[in-house]
Order: C-alpha cells, then sequence, then structure tokens
C-alpha cells in the first residue's frame, strides 16, 4: 500500500527531490562555442554557435562551420584571428569564445619543455613557443603534435582536468594534435584568457570549456554521442539535452537548428551549444571561482555551476 501511495505522488513532491536546475546568463552581449577539431582538414569539422544573450532570453541565432572555404589546418591558423576580430565587430565589442580543447599543458610537462615561463604568460605565449619548437616547413602540424607527445611521455593530466572530471591528458592520444593545433592557432591571437587575464574593453574573451562537462552536469549525462561500436543512437539522449537547456538556461532556438543538433551522431554541433552555454554561464559569474590550488599556468575549464538545481 505505501509503495502504491508514493508512486502516486509528483515526481517533484518525492522527499528529497531538488527542483528543476536553473543556469543564470549574461543579459546581454554575444558567447560562441566552438567544437575544435585537429584532424586534417579541420576547417570542415569544426563547428561554432552563436548564442545572443538578452535580459529575457537566450537565442541561438546560427550554427555552422565557419572555415570550409580553406578548411586545411595552415588555412584555418591564419584565418582564426581576422574571424574572431569579424565577430567581436559584428558582437559590438561584447563577444565572449568558449573553445574545448586544453589552453595549457601539466605543469610537470611545462617544466620538462622549459616552458613554464611562457605558459605563465597564457596560451598565446606557450602557442607561440610550441609552434617555434614543433612546427617547422618540414614538419606538419600532425608530424609537430606528434613530436610534443612523444617527447613527454608519461600522460598527465592537469589539476583542472581532475576538478571537471575530464578524462583525456592534453596530450595524451586522443587529444594532442587538437590541443598542439588549438595553442598554435591561439599564438596569433589578440585576447583576453581568464584565468589568465581579466577581461578587457574592446578583446574578445576566450575560455576553455568542456561541453559533456555542462552536459554532465546539468542533467546527468554521461555521453551524447553514437555508439560506433554496436551502433547505439543517442538521438534522444541529445533531444533531452536541448528540452533541458530551454528550460535551465532559457535558450531558444528554431526547428532548422534544433535538426542538425539531434541528427549529428558525432554529437560536433550540440557540443559546439554546450560550449557556448559554459562559456556564457561562466560569464555571468565574472570567471571567478577558480580553486587556489590550480597552477596559473594550468588554467581553468569554466563551466556552469555544479548542482545548479540548487537554490542559490
Amino acid at each position: 500500500m505505501t509503495g502504491d501511495q508514493e508512486s502516486s505522488v509528483p515526481a517533484s513532491a518525492v522527499f528529497g527531490r531538488a527542483g528543476p536546475p536553473h543556469i543564470s546568463l549574461p543579459t546581454r552581449g554575444t558567447v560562441i562555442g566552438l567544437c575544435w577539431n585537429g584532424k586534417e582538414g579541420a576547417g570542415n569539422r569544426i563547428v561554432a554557435a552563436k548564442v545572443e544573450l538578452e535580459p529575457e532570453r537566450a537565442r541561438l541565432v546560427k550554427l555552422w562551420r565557419p572555415f570550409t572555404e580553406a578548411p586545411g589546418r595552415r588555412d584555418v591558423r591564419e584565418r582564426f584571428a581576422p574571424w574572431l576580430a569579424e565577430e567581436l565587430r559584428w558582437a559590438e565589442g561584447k563577444l565572449v569564445v568558449g573553445l574545448d580543447f586544453a589552453l595549457s599543458l601539466a605543469e610537470t610537462h611545462l617544466r620538462q619543455l622549459g616552458l613554464l615561463r611562457q605558459a605563465l604568460k597564457g596560451p598565446g605565449a606557450l602557442g607561440k613557443a610550441l609552434e617555434e619548437r614543433f612546427l617547422t616547413e618540414a614538419a606538419d602540424f600532425t608530424e609537430g603534435g606528434a613530436r610534443l607527445r612523444a617527447e613527454l611521455g608519461k600522460d598527465r593530466l592537469r589539476v583542472t582536468d581532475h576538478y571537471r572530471a575530464e578524462p583525456h591528458p592534453p596530450t595524451g592520444a586522443r587529444t594532442h594534435r587538437r590541443t598542439f593545433f588549438g595553442l598554435v592557432t591561439l599564438a596569433r591571437v589578440t585576447a583576453a584568457v581568464p584565468p589568465w587575464d581579466p577581461p578587457k574593453a574592446g578583446l574578445p574573451t576566450v575560455v576553455e570549456v568542456r561541453p559533456h562537462h555542462v552536459a554532465r552536469t546539468l542533467c546527468g549525462v554521461g555521453s551524447h554521442r553514437d555508439d560506433k561500436g554496436d551502433g547505439t543512437s543517442r538521438s534522444s539522449t541529445r533531444a533531452a539535452i536541448l528540452r533541458m537547456l530551454r528550460a535551465a538556461a532559457r535558450l531558444e532556438f528554431e526547428l532548422e537548428l534544433a535538426a542538425p543538433m539531434v541528427q549529428d551522431g558525432e554529437g560536433d554541433h550540440l557540443d559546439a551549444v554546450l560550449a557556448a552555454v559554459g562559456a556564457a554561464a561562466a560569464w555571468a559569474q565574472g570567471f571567478q571561482g577558480v580553486p587556489a590550488n590550480v597552477p596559473r599556468c594550468e588554467g581553468w575549464i569554466h563551466s556552469i555551476p555544479e548542482e545548479p538545481w540548487r537554490d542559490r
């Protein structure tokens, strides 16, 4: 009898059950999330999501691949800074960009490479040093990333990776190309990069994010990518995440933008949107809250607040 009574009670009224999650976002400005890629032809793979922030809502206004006209990695590297400057102009000077690759390496690896001083200055200085050391006319990005990984040896997570439960280190087998390519690309960018720099008027703000952390923290999702091993489709999971974003972050989007996010089995389109939401949530918090034990040289993965269903 007791079990029957409990089952008839609405879920929201069950003892111990919290209310729905809520994510606070800024009331004005533009945020872009990037799902990065370090493979050959990266420009055909990188996905961007642009969100316009308003007092009563956030609007997903564009979901696209911005570098398909010249998809080679050297072309993307050359075009990235002008593209960012153009987006800043359209955003009227209020732009935050969330990048889903590591903006630094583990402190032990930085010391091993002799690049701790450069890393303390930020991703741009570190990327320039890595470019000078590992990227030559004879070595492309694939070879340069492989040489970096070989020189470092044992994989090492950063402190921020542990905090965010990130399973893949910056120079791991699955991530070293995107990290290397991303950092070298940032060597040509002028931007404020918290926690190395505070936001500065007239400059875009660039932060490191992890889409899967946003999804896991928001709705307990482990993976929203299709399983290539057994062919399992997770389109329903991607749709559920979109519904949660609409409810928790007041994110509005048209049907033609929702379709590729649900249909993309790789999850790249949804990752770009999650990166944008994570960066926007960090913006609303003033990019504060970096734990005191996180080395400055390693940076920080910005995201939505932990346990967003709790009253604050």
